[in-house]
């Protein structure tokens, strides 16, 4: 089986690419690739971009692509020169090189079961869909493939299909509901080259999202089963780590283009639920803005700023409230060390 692995990722025969966008993922990248190489009952290949990495992301990736044919390293042109060009264009870079007849996102920090791929495979086919993804199994130190996923339980396995409408009403940031943009997904080649679905490039979140909204908009099958195959790592949780007014904004133009032409727009004339989701997604941007610009002022310093804008939208308080006390006790904890001990 091994060296059938070997001749396919030479170019006879590849099932599955793995996509994999990184930027400074040195302690991470070598356990998500090398869980990629373990999948067993598939030939894969992993499509590995260097987003202008500066700790040894590079020469990790160059010492796993010499021992491993699967392996292919793409330094992403131009990022070396500034900032990263940032997932989206990562993600497509690695695209246009992949040979699988799927395509399954793996980011530079996760990692996946030996059967997963073989299993949303075999999902894929019993299923006729074009989609395919698992329940994520967040973490933060050690694995542990025994922890609940990211979906609520229910008989196993189990699946279901989502349509555009649920998509897009499950992705609410703001919601209590998982968001099944957080999947990651297997998705089949043949179908995002058919209808030239690409990564938006001047988005950096939420790019998933937009990638299988314009495959759901374009009538492609997303099935999901309870199967829990894929970790999913944990980074910093608080709010003010995981917001940027810009980059929400982007996202907000993004969704907002779509709305209006092409695929989603043509969607969202003939279905009612189509564009009451679409509104209250766009009203849940509008929050998200709100509180990034919150807690921009409370790192700055601009507490008052921060406060009168709060005090005009009441549904932002319950979201910020954890994160702006975090803010607080960064600020305070530096002052504190400085004082003498009977002072403090």
């Amino acid at each position: 089986m091994a060296d059938q692995l070997l001749s396919d990722a030479r170019g006879t025969f590849v099932d599955v690419s793995f996509i994999m966008a990184a930027h400074n993922a040195a302690p991470w990248i070598e356990t998500a690739i090398r869980s990629a190489l373990a999948q067993t009952g598939v030939a894969v290949e992993v499509v590995a971009v260097d987003d202008g990495s500066r700790d040894g992301t590079a020469t990790v990736l160059a010492r796993l692509a010499e021992a491993d044919p699967r392996v292919r390293v793409i330094p992403l042109a131009g990022a070396g020169t500034g900032a990263p060009r940032g997932p989206s264009s990562a993600r497509n870079a690695a695209l246009d090189a992949a040979r699988g007849r799927w395509i399954a996102i793996l980011d530079a920090d996760d990692l996946i079961l030996p059967d997963r791929t073989r299993t949303l495979l075999d999902l894929a086919l019993a299923a006729d869909a074009d989609i395919v993804a698992d329940n994520p199994i967040p973490f933060t130190g050690l694995f542990d493939p025994q922890s609940p996923g990211m979906l609520e339980g229910g008989r196993e396995p189990y699946l279901f299909e989502i349509d555009l409408a649920k998509y897009i009403a499950s992705n609410q940031m703001l919601s209590p509901v998982t968001k099944l943009g957080y999947l990651k997904p297997v998705m089949r080649a043949e179908t995002l080259r058919r209808h030239g679905i690409r990564y938006d490039e001047g988005v950096r979140i939420g790019e998933d999202f937009l990638l299988c909204l314009e495959a759901l908009a374009a009538g492609a099958r997303f099935v999901v089963t309870s199967y829990a195959g894929y970790g999913y790592r944990r980074g910093p949780t608080s709010l003010s780590h995981r917001l940027r007014q810009a980059d929400i904004a982007r996202l907000d133009a993004a969704f907002a283009a779509r709305a209006e032409h092409g695929r989603l727009a043509a969607a969202r004339a003939q279905s009612a639920e189509i564009r009451h989701g679409s509104r209250a997604y766009r009203d849940d941007l509008a929050m998200m803005q709100v509180i990034a610009r919150v807690i921009e002022a409370a790192q700055a310093g601009r507490w008052r700023e921060g406060a009168a804008l709060a005090l005009r939208h009441p549904r932002t308080w319950r979201h910020l409230a954890a994160t702006l006390l975090a803010v607080a006790g960064k600020r305070l904890r530096p002052r504190l060390h400085a004082l003498p001990i009977g002072q403090r």
